[in-house]
């Protein structure tokens, strides 16, 4: 089930006939379980690591029969996993094997489990008895996340080809990825790219992943845009193109007709221009006798993006400071450079968990971050007083 954008996983599987029920865990639909295990039990679920204490907690479904059983666990974790290293740092496999892809399951020394990060804040785990360890992978095949969101990396995906479903989405070194899978070996993947490797679209083009060839490369429009078409193997093509300076987009489809892909590229959308009080498609709701919306302005950086909007005070002072970065670098130690003269320091502000950091000026403000998704940091600098009141009027996702 798990993937890099660009390589099929073995864990990828011709889907599996359904169970009679498909039942649904945490917004995961089972697809496949054995026959003759019954009806499945809901559990709560944890996971403790070597020395007992409990680093996971979520809900499972259980279905058994005699000493054969198989139990699908999901926990939602605060987003601190992204990958296989972060379940091995956990230390709640037995004998763990450590995978060869950061993206690939951990699997337990007896093959009877397997976990992973299936989504954003999501890990899930398959385990079933040694007479079953056989159909471990069909089970994993099975799963499918459910009900996805429009909105990703900033824009919206708007359409998708019927019988698709999210397989997974996260961050590479180089851009924000979603994907979809269907049947007969459809897939589709769409990577937003910020920062200056999207500056121009022939260095979006140059931006790829290194072992990509493109062929048969063809100017072509998305939007009214300039944008290129490409193929990228047998049954693969490519449409890529520019949102706007520092921000690009390549969509691919394998085993999809070209009318689909143009039709997916076509249903991306970009959030409304900075006006008001939105910045980057974020709502914030400042304004008041007290504060006046400013300018807003954009910077471009290595592998992300900044939109910066200022709110001033009566006296003409920049009082408030709200920045949206996007990127795959965000949380990166360029990043934190960039953002930061010291150390970050974990703090929670009107709820929200991030990090407070150094100014560097001995003012009154104080400058907090957080990230409520994979690729998006918002930044605040605010009057010490006023921090939390801000925070509060920012709807993030």
């Amino acid at each position: 089930m798990l993937v890099t954008i660009g390589v099929v996983s073995p864990y990828i599987v011709t889907r599996p006939d359904p169970v009679a029920t498909s039942p649904e865990l945490d917004g995961v639909r089972i697809g496949y379980i054995p026959e003759g295990l019954g009806a499945p039990q809901r559990l709560r679920a944890q996971e403790k690591d070597i020395e007992g204490e409990i680093r996971l907690r979520g809900e499972a479904l259980r279905w058994q029969a005699g000493s054969d059983f198989v139990q699908v666990s999901a926990y939602r974790t605060g987003g601190v996993i992204h990958d296989a290293m972060g379940i091995l740092a956990l230390n709640v496999v037995d004998s763990p094997v450590e995978p060869r892809f950061s993206d690939d399951p951990v699997l337990s020394g007896d093959g009877t489990s397997a976990m992973w990060v299936a989504d954003y804040r999501l890990v899930l785990k398959v385990t079933v008895s040694a007479a079953l360890k056989g159909e471990r992978d069909r089970i994993i095949g099975g799963l499918r996340l459910v009900g996805w969101s429009p909105a990703f990396a900033g824009l919206r995906v708007t359409y998708m080809p019927a019988g698709m479903w999210v397989s997974r989405k996260g961050a590479d070194p180089d851009a924000l990825t979603r994907l979809w899978q269907g049947e007969s070996g459809r897939r589709v993947s769409i990577e937003v790219v910020y920062g200056r490797a999207a500056a121009t679209l022939e260095k979006l083009r140059a931006a790829g992943p290194p072992q990509e060839v493109l062929t048969d490369v063809r100017p072509a429009s998305v939007h009214g845009q300039p944008a290129y078409a490409a193929a990228t193997g047998q049954a693969g093509r490519v449409l890529l193109w520019l949102v706007k300076p520092g921000t690009g987009v390549r969509v691919r489809g394998d085993h999809l007709p070209e009318g689909d892909l143009v039709r997916i590229a076509e249903g991306i959308q970009s959030p409304p221009e900075s006006q008001g009080e939105s910045v980057d498609g974020i709502a914030i709701s400042l304004a008041g006798p007290d504060l006046r919306p400013g300018p807003v302005e954009t910077a471009v950086a290595a592998r992300w993006r900044s939109t910066t909007r200022r709110w001033i005070g009566p006296d003409g002072e920049d009082t408030v400071t709200v920045s949206i970065q996007r990127g795959a670098a965000v949380l990166s130690s360029t990043w934190w450079r960039s953002v930061s003269r010291g150390e970050p320091k974990p703090a929670t502000i009107a709820g929200v968990q991030g990090n407070l950091l150094d100014t560097g000026a001995s003012t009154s403000s104080r400058k907090f971050t957080w990230t409520p998704e994979p690729g998006l940091a918002i930044v605040v600098t605010a009057p010490a007083d006023e921090l939390r009141r801000i925070v509060k009027r920012i709807a993030a996702p």
